[in-house]
């Protein structure tokens, strides 16, 4: 089979759809205020592939190399995150190190370790993703290299389409995926931020509102994408229900603004629990 996994293929085909509008847009629209119209009317979806980018960059969607870097390039453009970028700022860095705050390429924390602003954080998350994911490739130097050598043909495709059409380009292209990547870092800060960090089952924040999880692809079940986070995200319900129990009442959240209009607040009322266990450490397989 082309796809690993069968839950992919309604997703995808929705994106290449939605890229597919974009590119209608560059091409055919020559409104400043039109193509920026779009671009607004565009975040919202956009926001469920900013979601699967990082599941792919977890576990692949194709069997076939050349068409996961393919699909990578679409979701830069749609994004803001290149080949990569996730899997070695996030997967191979945050993953490993969301429990020292010191360390953490996600980190929450000033250095005093009092809890960053909203804003200051997606600031700096976005402002330093690639910086840190490029750091966290010393240890790893082929993902790196695959890293450095699909950002160089990101660069091209973008220079090409701000050459072809300078204003589209930039909307689209440029701003567009620049807000996206900080509109991921400021999704990102509710995932962890004051949650204790002593161990696994206290670090992070879930939401089980139905819509927030369809649209993103169960990453609310955030507990359980860390506990194993080489599990596909279709699997992800299962396995946070073998450990819900194990997981505090106060981790358990509504979701922020947009979601919150699309579901009932009151999902964030937990399953009774016993008590966690202490000692549990996080996962580090990777898909």
């Amino acid at each position: 089979m082309f796809f690993r996994h069968r839950a992919d293929r309604p997703y995808v085909a929705l994106f290449i759809v939605l890229f597919a509008v974009d590119l209608t847009v560059y091409a055919l629209v020559d409104s400043p205020w039109l193509v920026l119209a779009y671009l607004v009317a565009s975040i919202f979806p956009k926001a469920a592939v900013c979601a699967f980018n990082h599941h792919h960059q977890h576990v692949t969607t194709f069997h076939r190399a050349w068409a996961n870097r393919l699909l990578e390039v679409m979701y830069f453009f749609q994004t803001g995150v290149s080949t990569n970028a996730w899997r070695l700022h996030h997967s191979l860095g945050h993953h490993l190190n969301y429990l020292d705050q010191t360390r953490d390429e996600s980190r929450w924390a000033r250095a005093d370790g009092s809890r960053m602003g909203e804003m200051e954080y997606a600031f700096i998350t976005a402002a330093t993703a690639y910086p840190r994911a490029w750091k966290v490739g010393e240890k790893f130097p082929e993902d790196r290299r695959v890293f450095a050598a699909m950002g160089l043909v990101t660069a091209i495709v973008t220079a090409l389409f701000v050459y072809a059409r300078p204003m589209q380009g930039l909307l689209l292209f440029v701003a567009g995926p620049l807000f996206l990547l900080w509109g991921t870092a400021w999704a990102t800060y509710a995932h962890h931020s004051d949650r204790s960090t002593e161990h696994h089952f206290l670090a992070s924040n879930n939401v089980r509102q139905r819509f927030y999880n369809v649209l993103t692809g169960n990453l609310g079940l955030h507990t359980a994408h860390h506990y194993k986070p080489g599990v596909h995200w279709s699997n992800l319900p299962e396995l946070h229900a073998s450990i819900e129990s194990q997981i505090p009442p106060e981790a358990f959240v509504a979701p922020g603004w947009p979601w919150r209009w699309f579901g009932d607040p009151k999902l964030a009322t937990p399953a009774p629990r016993s008590e966690p266990v202490a000692t549990q450490q996080p996962a580090t397989e990777l898909g």
